[in-house]
């Protein structure tokens, strides 16, 4: 879902999803409902389908369909997603499998759905989360982008590192039940269900927005994809079939998105779709305009400037004439923004102003944002 816009870098709003919020939660203090993988129950039923998934970079349509949705309450965002291993319209029935088995594990060595969120918007500090068909998970926190020198906090590097557990809850359900790592059991698909705690999705973002009415985060998804045959034991192995590589049957894996990314890379958290939480009741909202969009990719449309003037002639500069020969094609740098650069002893702090938001981007891609008119609206949604 997109809301219909004709402001500044609108070819490039991303998808948009409406997250209504959950009936009341028990009295135990749990989730809303329970977590068992299975989405026929009226808590998802009432609630739409995100779009199907795309390929990651390329015009190309994945070969099997994926789709989510998600709900909100005080405590945990709730993520449902359907994972169909048959061809799209055919069901012509594939392989459900998996192999890894230990809490934090990298889960994408297997098939897996991914789910990434940065609650403030700033590119730092975000969270992702994975989970393959054995129900096998892995969350972490990642600092800032791994191309600004970001890396992973988790248990599955440093004891004490990130993780949603124990608050997490999360489960898979494979149709048939029996079916995965059985090439002997014809088998269509199966679901996730999640979910994760706010607490941990919120961490170390002081100034994220506790999800309510008209609140927006950064969120995306994506399905990893590999190939596999049958080996002369009967078991499964990788096999290369890569869809949408450069070299089709690569041994490469397909990567499949709700939100393009636009190259084969989701640390890019400022190219995430936009999640909108709701207080209405489900199907009774529309999508409204994220009214901080141009000056967020203005802001952007700088630092890659900025970094591709760097590699260039080994400085930054404060000359907004001089980086337009280096404006990236995604993003270029617009004419009718207001923009100033602080060159910094480190690095710099560029600024953009568009419409009534202003901007203001580091060398590290930290982004904050804030309201020319009042800085208290920041990141609540607007009608158009």
């Amino acid at each position: 879902m997109v809301p219909t816009i004709s402001h500044a870098y609108s070819e490039i709003y991303p998808r948009q999803y409406i997250a209504y919020r959950a009936p009341a939660r028990n009295d135990s203090g749990g989730p809303a409902i329970t977590i068992d993988g299975n989405l026929d129950k009226p808590f998802w039923n009432e609630v739409p389908w995100t779009e199907d998934f795309v390929d990651i970079a390329t015009d190309m349509t994945p070969k099997f369909r994926t789709r989510a949705k998600l709900r909100w309450d005080e405590e945990f965002l709730y993520v449902g997603e359907c994972w169909f291993d048959s061809d799209a319209g055919t069901h012509e029935e594939t392989d459900v499998w998996s192999t890894l088995t230990e809490h934090n594990s990298v889960i994408f060595h297997d098939n897996d759905f991914e789910v990434f969120v940065d609650a403030d918007g700033t590119n730092h500090n975000y969270k992702e989360f994975e989970i393959n068909a054995l129900g096998t998970t892995w969350s972490l926190l990642l600092n800032k982008p791994y191309a600004d020198s970001g890396g992973e906090d988790s248990k599955r590097v440093k004891p004490d590192g990130y993780d949603m557990e124990p608050s997490l809850q999360s489960a898979v359900k494979v149709y048939p039940e029996n079916a995965i790592n059985r090439p002997d059991i014809p088998n269509t698909h199966w679901t996730t269900e999640i979910a994760m705690p706010l607490s941990k999705l919120i961490e170390r973002n002081p100034t994220a927005k506790h999800p309510d009415h008209g609140v927006f985060w950064r969120i995306n998804f994506s399905r990893v994809q590999w190939g596999v045959k049958v080996d002369d034991e009967g078991k499964y192995e990788k096999s290369p079939c890569c869809q949408s590589c450069a070299k089709p049957g690569d041994a490469a894996e397909d990567n499949w998105v709700w939100s393009k990314q636009g190259e084969v890379a989701m640390h890019l958290p400022e190219r995430w779709g936009i999640l909108q939480f709701s207080s209405k009741s489900p199907g009774e909202d529309d999508a409204k305009y994220y009214g901080e969009w141009p000056s967020r990719c203005a802001a952007i449309s700088l630092y890659y400037a900025l970094k591709a003037y760097y590699e260039a002639e080994g400085r930054f500069t404060e000359d907004v004439e001089a980086l337009k020969q280096y404006s990236n094609n995604v993003y270029p740098i617009p004419g009718e923004a207001d923009i100033s650069i602080d060159l910094t002893d480190n690095g710099y702090n560029a600024r953009a102003t568009l419409s009534t938001y202003t901007a203001t981007i580091n060398q590290e891609r930290y982004l904050v944002v804030s309201s020319v008119l009042d800085a208290n609206v920041s990141g609540v949604a607007a009608d158009l």
